[in-house]
């Protein structure tokens, strides 16, 4: 579940039209989100709420043996962003929860499509302010967002402790739609980072069965380097998104590979039905030839309402046309002499041309119609409550969490169950030894969020 200042945060990402699955931090985001979620460690709660249009705070408590807390604030000067922002009641569950995401393809002619809408890139710069202070330790968390025109960011974080330790991270970040650089620096033993993601500009081919392309590929990279030891660090990660045309389906495959640690690693996401996802995952390590794999599934639910069927629109076709003009038809109007005793027979052309290629612009419209309706059902569905669970067959744990809505409240809870590990007699770990049946939870908490 999200917490109400990262929902803040990613809201302000969608005002400035910042688009935050472009990076190569995020590539590999959905089965994160399906195999790696986070579980609440502790008893939390929190409770937050907008003061201004432009200020936020936020009032934790946790229990974990004894009791924390922290006190957060936000301040932008982002207009409009309150319209973004809905309190726990009224926000829809997937909007808290992180789950799938859909890859949007990059349209590299905005200009020839009506529908496309280009991204709005803000006029003047806009920042936000947000710091977290927690207590009894006394540790500071801060972070500074300045947003600059032409798709420039730049973001300071920075976290101090009691015991003296401080730490500053500096990002510059430039995302153009068909690309994404960072430039990254940090404190932390002198940590310099590049990374970069870069996508694929395709128009429908031959070979593709599918008219209507709405597939994208996407490459990025991160190379590292930590200038107080010389220590280097590097991968590389392959991304593909695309749609079933007759069901609207959507899946992603992803491969990455980090040559300096011989890791190979390799997901593939689909989400199968509006409420039903499923996630596997295969790492394979060169050096030293072992494996894993993982798996992972989230199962959505929602209100007893039935929703309200979308009438279908319609499709134009020849008989619609009262007369072919240039404006009807410009794709062979130039084919036609433009003489007056050739009229009949020009009309009788352009009619036999687009009888032949009718069927192929319904099929374009029939399997965009088919992809959009699907995000829409999901988008737009009242979900009240989803189920995510993980396995892992090497590590031989069981990952549970439940999130859920209950009566304006946002609730989260979840437990890990994991087996000790177990030691054969000449001292060597083995598989076979494990037994399922000692499994334990090692990890369980709850979390209740609140906010107006």
């Amino acid at each position: 579940m999200l917490e109400y200042m990262d929902y803040v945060l990613r809201q302000f990402e969608e005002c400035t039209s910042w688009n935050k699955d472009n990076s190569y931090e995020n590539i590999v985001g959905t089965s994160r989100n399906i195999l790696q979620f986070d579980i609440p460690t502790a008893l939390k709660v929190q409770v937050s709420n907008r003061a201004t249009p432009y200020s936020y705070n936020t009032l934790e408590l946790t229990n974990n043996k004894t009791i924390n807390g922290s006190l957060t604030y936000l301040y932008t000067n982002c207009e409009n962003l309150d319209q973004f922002i809905e309190g726990s009641s009224s926000v829809h569950l997937q909007q808290m929860t992180q789950s799938f995401r859909y890859i949007e393809p990059y349209y590299h002619h905005y200009k020839n499509n009506s529908k496309l809408e280009v991204p709005k890139v803000p006029e003047l710069p806009i920042s936000l302010a947000y710091g977290r202070m927690f207590y009894p330790s006394s540790s500071l968390e801060a972070m500074y967002i300045r947003r600059f025109p032409n798709y420039y960011q730049f973001i300071l974080k920075c976290s101090s402790s009691k015991s003296g330790s401080s730490i500053l991270t500096m990002y510059l970040q430039k995302n153009t739609g068909i690309n994404c650089q960072e430039l990254i620096f940090s404190t932390n033993e002198a940590l310099l980072g590049y990374r970069f993601v870069h996508n694929f500009v395709s128009a429908g081919s031959k070979s593709n069965l599918s008219l209507y392309n709405n597939s994208s590929l996407s490459i990025g990279s991160e190379i590292w380097c930590a200038l107080l030891n010389l220590s280097p660090g590097c991968s590389t990660t392959l991304r593909y998104c695309s749609h079933a045309t007759n069901t609207g389906k959507p899946l992603i495959f992803t491969l990455s590979l980090n040559p300096l640690y011989g890791h190979v690693s390799s997901t593939y996401s689909i989400k199968t039905h509006e409420n039903l996802t499923f996630c596997t995952k295969y790492d394979f390590n060169i050096y030293s030839i072992q494996s894993n794999l993982t798996l992972g599934m989230e199962l959505w639910k929602n209100s007893s309402s039935i929703p309200v069927e979308r009438p279908s629109e319609p499709v134009e076709t020849i008989e619609d046309w009262p007369q072919l003009s240039h404006d009807k038809t410009p794709m062979y109007y130039h084919l036609l002499t433009r003489t007056e005793n050739s009229g009949a027979s020009s009309q009788r052309l352009l009619k036999d041309l687009n009888l032949t290629f009718q069927s192929s612009l319904q099929k374009i419209n029939k399997e965009r119609n088919v992809i959009e309706n699907f995000n829409e059902r999901y988008s737009e569905a009242n979900f009240t409550q989803v189920f995510k669970v993980s396995t892992s067959l090497r590590d031989m744990n069981l990952r549970l969490l439940w999130e859920g809505k209950i009566r304006g409240f946002l609730i989260s809870a979840g437990a890990e169950l994991t087996q000790p590990p177990e030691i054969s007699t000449n001292g060597l770990d083995s598989l076979e030894h494990q037994n399922w049946s000692l499994i334990s939870p090692s990890k369980f908490g709850i979390q209740l969020q609140y906010s107006a």
